[in-house]
């Protein structure tokens, strides 16, 4: 699970925007197909726009959460670090806009339930000319096994990684791991040249140091503070991925109300991640076309601590039915979420344990709906004796200032007072992993994506012990013990009946209130077309298939 925050410095200097890895979940309904409806609401759902029919000379697109602080690829778990490396770089498998997946790369092969090879495609060569090699692919794998990396969770049961043959690489596992070979999608599977990263050091990913990868695009400048400048890799070795747009600008734009005058005024072509506050206004531009897709994102109120006046468990029981997640959904978020009732978003569940997945599921929906009179209950039982209760959230943020403020109204009916703590960007995120930023906090108002469609992955970086979103020290044995059990099965259905009984353990323990399921807005030029609208974009070339609409 990865956090939706601008970049910053986390841990050993690594970024701290997480929130879960690869971007390959899909909303069930639109597994395969283009378009769907969400439930609870009449936005329409898609995936897709239709395909280009011409090359373009410039494409300008904005990244909604600012400028990154780093695109190496180990440590890029940010909405905009993502999105830059992941057209600039190839994984080992490549995921669709359907969310389906094929081999990249290379091809994977599960030879034993601790044994993965992977065969490595001979015609590939980074931007400087030089050949791809199985060499370059173990040392990025192992670089990116380092525990400084964000992404190091998922090489947690990793022996070794060793280059077998002129073009194999064999991965050898500790114990049984069916998470790995899915987060090969992403950025925990990318390939960089191993003699430019060593060469770059600590530099490798910055403004200062570069990168030297195989995508589509090539890094052609980055101005700190302005614009990340890509163009077309003519030697780009995959045709139904080569650039449309000969030259790509990121800008950096994160106030809404400026995004919604640039993108009316044409100056900028596109943007993912568009606010719900600018869903109106953009809705009736002219000049382009703004899109709902199915995506892995979420909200929450995560309980940052335990030690303040939410030690009653009563009291964030209360929290869990005062919150209306409809009107959440509806007013703040102009119906581009849907109500969530656990720390899962259903968009994250396993396509073959589905029906295991919604009956657990439906018992929180049913104990968590809407209600006022049991929330005054709970608090009225309760040790609360009127302290306040701090709830902090990025400040700056039109939307979230809305949900923390609709939260407290709420809150004060059922007879709690909340105080709003609205934070520095930079401060909100290195609260994320630094507990001497939450110093007071009770509550976190999170937005977070999960990167496969794998419950196991959104778990594991909150319910561990030693998760890096893991903010009240939260130790279960029993659901560690699960985690284990479950990534280790290869057994879809296992999984699911296996996860659904540590859900059943966390989410009783109430140590955060899910709020909604979100999605991928989205805004393109009514000139072009191509662009993938769900959250796959995450993880593929997406501004490689944007071109002209003909």
């Amino acid at each position: 699970m990865f956090r939706h925050l601008r970049p910053s410095r986390g841990r050993s200097g690594v970024v701290a925007g997480l929130g879960s890895i690869v971007a390959l979940s899909v909303l069930a309904a639109c597994s395969g197909q283009s378009e769907s409806t969400a439930p609870n609401t009449s936005r329409k759902l898609t995936s897709t726009t239709a395909r280009a029919t011409g090359d373009i000379d410039r494409l300008t697109w904005n990244l909604s959460a600012g400028e990154p602080d780093v695109i190496d690829p180990a440590n890029a778990a940010t909405y905009s670090g993502g999105t830059v490396v992941d057209n600039l770089c190839d994984p080992l498998i490549r995921v669709r806009a359907d969310y389906s997946t094929e081999p990249n790369l290379a091809s994977l092969k599960q030879v034993s339930p601790t044994r993965l090879v992977m065969s490595i495609r001979d015609d590939v060569t980074f931007w400087d000319g030089s050949k791809l090699t199985a060499e370059d692919v173990a040392y990025s794998l192992n670089r990116s096994a380092d525990p400084s990396r964000i992404v190091g969770f998922v090489f947690e049961k990793v022996k070794s990684i060793k280059v077998t043959g002129p073009a194999e690489v064999t991965v050898d596992f500790k114990q049984p791991d069916e998470l790995f070979a899915k987060e090969m999608g992403a950025i925990a599977g990318v390939v960089v040249q191993k003699k430019f990263a060593q060469a770059a050091g600590k530099k490798f990913g910055t403004a200062a140091g570069g990168l030297m990868c195989s995508g589509p695009f090539e890094l052609k400048s980055w101005k700190s503070g302005d614009s990340i400048t890509m163009t077309r890799n003519d030697r780009y070795w995959n045709d139904d991925y080569r650039a449309r747009p000969a030259t790509v600008k990121f800008t950096f734009i994160s106030d809404s109300t400026a995004l919604t005058q640039a993108l009316d005024a044409g100056e900028i072509d596109g943007a993912y991640e568009i606010s719900p506050t600018a869903i109106p206004a953009l809705e009736k531009s002219s000049t382009g076309t703004l899109r709902f897709g199915p995506s892995t994102q979420g909200l929450s109120l995560d309980v940052a601590r335990t030690d303040g006046p939410l030690k009653d468990a009563r009291l964030r029981q209360a929290l869990q039915v005062l919150v209306d997640r409809d009107a959440l959904a509806k007013v703040v978020y102009k119906g581009a979420a849907t109500p969530n009732y656990t720390h899962l978003t259903t968009t994250t569940w396993e396509q073959g344990g589905r029906a295991i997945y919604q009956k657990a599921y439906d018992r929180f929906a049913k104990e968590r709906a809407h209600d006022e009179a049991a929330a005054k209950r709970l608090v009225g039982e309760s040790s609360y004796d009127g302290t306040k209760i701090v709830l902090a959230y990025e400040g700056g943020n039109q939307t979230y200032g809305q949900v923390a403020q609709l939260v407290q109204q709420q809150a004060k009916q059922a007879g709690l007072e909340i105080e709003l703590r609205p934070m520095q960007s930079l401060e909100f995120a290195q609260a994320q992993y630094d507990a001497s930023k939450r110093d007071g906090v009770d509550l976190m108002l999170n937005s977070s994506f999960n990167g496969v469609q794998d419950p196991v992955e959104a778990t594991g970086f909150v319910y561990l012990p030693t998760s890096v979103y893991n903010y009240t020290n939260y130790d279960n044995p029993e659901v560690t013990k699960l985690i284990s059990q479950i990534r280790a099965s290869f057994d879809v259905q296992e999984r699911a009946r296996l996860f659904v009984k540590a859900q059943d353990i966390y989410e009783r323990d109430n140590g955060g209130i899910p709020l909604l399921s979100t999605n991928t807005v989205s805004f393109l030029n009514k000139n072009l077309t191509g662009a993938v609208t769900s959250f796959a974009y995450w993880s593929m070339p997406s501004m490689a298939l944007i071109g002209s609409a003909g």
